[in-house]
């Protein structure tokens, strides 16, 4: 595609709203020249083996993500996935034989990071898969590649996998450290941060929001698994944290309530720790499925947004969750889904 890296910053300068800063034009730029020498190389050599894919990364809201899904609207034979839901795919796919075939060229991940042994163990299987197709692959993520995971049982097999994708990816480092999603304050009709009286507040804004008065369940189902959840008010589901946690949950079921439900509230946020690690993991699958709906949130916890995690084996994956969290909650984001609700 000829002049790409233009057709992205006008497209985040005029869709998103954002002006790109230097960082962000490097990336660009960078991402125009790897990927036309890509597309030049794979017509030209076509008993090529290399794989080529290129591998954006940084800290958190630096706009890597909208980076990513501007190219995905502006190349049209480019498909675009959020890491988990790829991995649940690959999950069901059967060693990706037919029921997974990707026929886009281009192949785009969201938000890469591995926090399992079998995760990383079937994306190597996807990446050779996707090498003997002539794929093109981009992904974006927090750390350097070399630095995804270690298993301390399998510290070979791990390493030679980190090899792996440190010789098949081209990295492109986004320097800037200014995360532009806490650039505003939270909205206090919606997040209730150490408030004592945040159940009251809470229960005032469902019966603004609310669509009924009366709760009543709601099942949801996808292939193999279907959970209930209670308190569903016809366009707004309320939740306990503790309760909704508890449920073993993964990002595809988030997905589904993000779908299906609007406004949803979540009560009595703890602060998260290393010994709640089952709980942080779905809660960063939780915020990112709602974030990429344009879900609207109401949240009540008694940490500040900041403090919400203290561990210290997912801080990076944390970081991105409350980075997107203090979007969530700001006045542009909530005022320009409330309209978009409207008009739907």
């Amino acid at each position: 595609m000829k002049n790409l890296s233009t057709k992205i910053v006008n497209h985040l300068e005029t869709q998103n709203h954002i002006n790109p800063n230097i960082c962000q034009i490097n990336a660009i730029s960078e991402i125009e020249s790897k990927l036309s020498r890509s597309l030049k190389q794979k017509i030209v050599e076509v008993f090529r083996k290399e794989f080529t894919g290129i591998y954006l990364y940084g800290s958190v809201g630096v706009g890597k993500s909208v980076i990513l899904k501007a190219l995905n609207l502006l190349f049209e034979n480019s498909e675009i996935f959020h890491f988990s839901d790829l991995i649940f795919h690959i999950q069901k796919s059967k060693g990706l034989k037919k029921k997974f075939g990707i026929e886009k060229k281009l192949i785009l991940i969201d938000e890469f990071y591995i926090n399992n042994l079998t995760n990383i163990i079937l994306f190597k299987k996807f990446l050779s898969e996707s090498l003997k197709k002539k794929k093109i692959i981009i992904m974006t993520g927090n750390k350097e590649i070399t630095h995804i995971y270690d298993d301390p049982v399998n510290k070979q097999l791990c390493e030679d996998i980190k090899v792996f994708l440190d010789q098949n990816f081209k990295q492109i480092k986004m320097t800037s450290k200014v995360d532009y999603r806490s650039k505003e304050n939270v909205n206090h009709n919606f997040f209730f941060i150490n408030k004592d009286n945040a159940n009251r507040f809470q229960n005032s804004l469902r019966k603004q929001l609310a669509i009924t008065s009366i709760p009543r369940d709601l099942m949801f189902k996808r292939k193999g698994y279907k959970f209930t959840l209670n308190n569903f008010y016809g366009n707004l589901i309320d939740l306990e944290f503790e309760d909704f946690m508890k449920k073993n949950l993964v990002f595809q079921d988030f997905l589904i309530i993000a779908k299906k439900i609007r406004f949803i509230i979540i009560r009595n946020i703890p602060q998260l720790n290393d010994d709640l690690r089952d709980y942080s993991h779905r809660f960063v699958s939780l915020i990112d499925a709602f974030y990429e709906n344009k879900n609207i949130l109401s949240i009540s916890t008694k940490v500040e947004l900041d403090n919400i995690y203290c561990g210290k084996k997912n801080i990076v994956e944390l970081k991105r969750t409350i980075s997107r969290l203090k979007e969530m909650g700001s006045n542009t984001y909530i005022t320009k889904n409330l309209k978009n609700f409207v008009k739907k």
